[in-house]
């Protein structure tokens, strides 16, 4: 293995949203899906209720569960679709690109005139798919390796190191 590692990384809108998605899917699977499930039960609740029989004069309140249903559906999609796009907007004036070093003993970040050290047995867990790496520092709050800020074959390097560092990873 080649160590270190040295890196540069700038957030970008799709970054933050291939990461977000990841946290979501991995981490959160109902929780990320919360409005989806609620928009099909009331969906299937105003379904229920045109099938019932005697319930004749209640069209609104059956098409309202259908229509709201629909709309929350389309809320889930939305807040899913641009979460990432979003807290980019929202933190655009602080995106600096990062230099990162990555060592067998730690994770030195570098931005403007700012360090910070993250030693491995600080890293609570990493969350990996083809594309990205997250590791966690907190149950929320993470850092985003995504795999095109890596040469050659470093990206696969990375990976390795987690995987023997970090005791949780998925």
């Amino acid at each position: 293995m080649a160590l270190p590692i040295n890196i540069q990384f700038t957030y970008s809108a799709e970054n933050l949203q291939a990461a977000n998605k990841l946290h979501y899917k991995k981490n959160y699977p109902f929780r990320g899906r919360i409005l989806l499930w609620f928009g099909i039960l009331l969906i299937w609740t105003g379904v229920l209720f045109m099938m019932m029989k005697g319930i004749e004069g209640h069209e609104l309140m059956i098409y309202t569960f259908v229509a709201y249903g629909i709309l929350v559906i389309g809320i889930h999609f939305y807040i899913m679709n641009t979460l990432g796009k979003r807290l980019f907007k929202k933190h655009k004036n602080h995106v600096l690109p990062i230099d990162i070093e990555v060592t067998e003993n730690f994770i030195r970040l570098t931005a403007d005139d700012k360090t910070a050290t993250v030693k491995w047995n600080e890293i609570l867990k990493a969350t990996m798919n083809e594309n990205i790496t997250l590791l966690y520092i907190s149950k929320m709050s993470f850092y985003i390796f995504p795999k095109e800020n890596f040469k050659g074959n470093e990206f696969a390097e990375f990976t390795e190191l987690i995987k023997k560092k970090v005791t949780e990873t998925n």
